[in-house]
């Protein structure tokens, strides 16, 4: 098993002078999983940090911190990351969500947003950029739904936010099947186009 320190101390004092990415080359080149152990003393606290706030648990958290930096292992030496700290947290966020998904088997509203909206966070810095602004969009978001016809917005919630299949919400709503589809082929459509206007009109 990779653990994520090798046990060197000159390595230890030298390293604390090393930014980030000087440290990831480093473990690129030797594969030493002590770099990625200076990375973790460096970004433990604000992994946790951001964890708890997701997941409302602290053993939870614990073990989403240690997920996290283990999969650094990999993710590392795949991606290219100009911005660690950030990225670092992209990911931690992301992961969070997942085990939320995982748990309570109920799309959150942060999830249904991706669903509805698709940007992947973890594959490189460009992505990693592109959710800065994401509790504004959220609030675009929740906003933007309730501008929908009533039809299209509650065939909407229960599709991406509840996680109801298309049958489920036929039952609960009465609508026909063919109905609920279109509701949510046509309220998707419809919610993108407001929340461009949306995004338009902001100052």
């Amino acid at each position: 098993m990779q653990t994520m320190n090798s046990g060197k101390p000159a390595n230890s004092i030298q390293s604390q002078a090393k930014s980030d990415l000087e440290l990831i080359l480093l473990y690129k080149e030797s594969g030493d999983t002590f770099y990625v152990g200076e990375l973790y003393k460096r970004y433990h606290h604000q992994v946790f940090g951001v964890a708890l706030k997701y997941l409302h648990d602290s053993e939870k958290a614990e073990d989403a911190l240690l997920d996290v930096f283990h999969n650094l292992f990999e993710q590392l030496l795949k991606y290219k990351v100009d911005e660690f700290k950030s990225w670092l947290l992209t990911i931690t966020r992301n992961h969070c969500l997942k085990v939320l998904k995982k748990d309570t088997k109920i799309v959150s509203f942060e999830l249904a947003h991706e669903n509805l909206f698709p940007v992947h966070f973890m594959e490189n810095q460009r992505e990693v950029d592109q959710i800065h602004d994401k509790e504004k969009q959220l609030e675009l978001l929740e906003h933007a739904l309730t501008k929908l016809k009533p039809e299209q917005e509650q065939c909407i919630r229960k599709f991406y936010l509840l996680d109801k299949s298309y049958l489920t919400i036929a039952e609960e709503t009465g609508f026909e099947l063919k109905k609920v589809k279109s509701y949510i082929q046509n309220g998707k459509r419809n919610l993108q186009l407001i929340m461009e206007q949306q995004t338009k009109n902001k100052p």
